[in-house]
C-alpha cells in the first residue's frame, strides 16, 4: 500500500494542458516516492474529488488540484514528516503565470461558515484515509470551507505546517471568478444554515 494517495481531480479548464504538465512535473520531481496518483474526471469538482478519494489506497490522502503544483521537491516528505493523524494543512504561494507571490500560512477563525477561508485551497490539505470525509457535492465555491468544518468537528485543529508547500494557480479559470456573487452567496447561506 502506498503511503500517500495523491488526488488530482481533472476537468476541462482554460489552458488545461499547461496546468496538467506543470502539476505532474512537480510530482515527478518529489524526493518522497511512496505514492500513488489518482487522476479522475467525473462531473463537477466536488463529485470528481470524491471519486478520487473513494479510490484512494494510501494511508494519507493528499489533494493537489490540476492548476496547482508542489512548491519544492521535498513537499511530500514534509507532509509525511509532519503527519500525526487527522489532518494537515500547509502554507502556499500563488502563481498568476508571471510570478509566484503572496505566501499564505493557514490559520483557523470563527467565521469559516461565512466563507472566511484562512486555511486556503484544498491543495494545502492532507488527511488520513480512515473512512475519509468527502466533499459536499452541493457546493463549488464553499466546498473546501465546508469540508474543513467537518474535519475540525471530527479531529479538532489540524496540524499546521508553516512550509510553502504548494503553489496555487491563479487566473480566470478559478471558481472564484467563474461563479456569480449570487451563486457564492447562496453557498454561504447553505453552509451557515448547515452549521447554525
Amino acid at each position: 500500500m502506498a503511503k500517500i494517495s495523491l488526488i488530482i481531480p481533472f476537468h476541462w479548464m482554460i489552458n488545461w494542458p499547461f496546468f496538467l504538465h506543470r502539476c505532474l512535473g512537480s510530482v515527478e520531481r518529489q524526493t518522497f516516492t511512496d505514492y500513488e496518483i489518482i487522476l479522475t474526471h467525473s462531473g463537477l469538482m466536488a463529485a470528481n474529488s470524491n471519486r478520487a478519494i473513494q479510490s484512494a489506497k494510501g494511508e494519507i490522502i493528499k489533494i493537489l488540484y490540476l492548476d496547482d503544483y508542489f512548491a519544492h521537491p521535498d513537499a511530500l516528505q514534509v507532509i509525511v514528516d509532519s503527519f500525526k493523524g487527522g489532518w494537515v494543512v500547509t502554507g502556499c504561494e500563488h502563481d498568476n503565470g508571471e510570478q509566484r507571490f503572496n505566501p499564505h500560512f493557514p490559520s483557523w477563525n470563527e467565521k469559516f461558515a461565512e466563507g472566511i477561508n484562512t486555511i486556503g485551497s484544498p491543495s494545502v490539505l492532507a488527511f488520513e484515509n480512515k473512512n475519509p470525509e468527502l466533499f459536499d457535492e452541493k457546493l463549488s465555491w464553499m466546498l473546501d470551507v465546508e469540508l474543513y468544518l467537518r474535519l475540525f468537528e471530527r479531529y479538532g485543529s489540524p496540524t499546521y505546517v508553516n512550509d510553502v508547500n504548494v503553489v496555487i494557480g491563479c487566473g480566470e479559470h478559478q471558481t472564484t471568478y467563474v461563479l456569480s456573487p449570487e451563486e457564492k452567496q447562496k453557498e454561504v447561506e447553505y453552509v451557515v444554515k448547515k452549521y447554525a
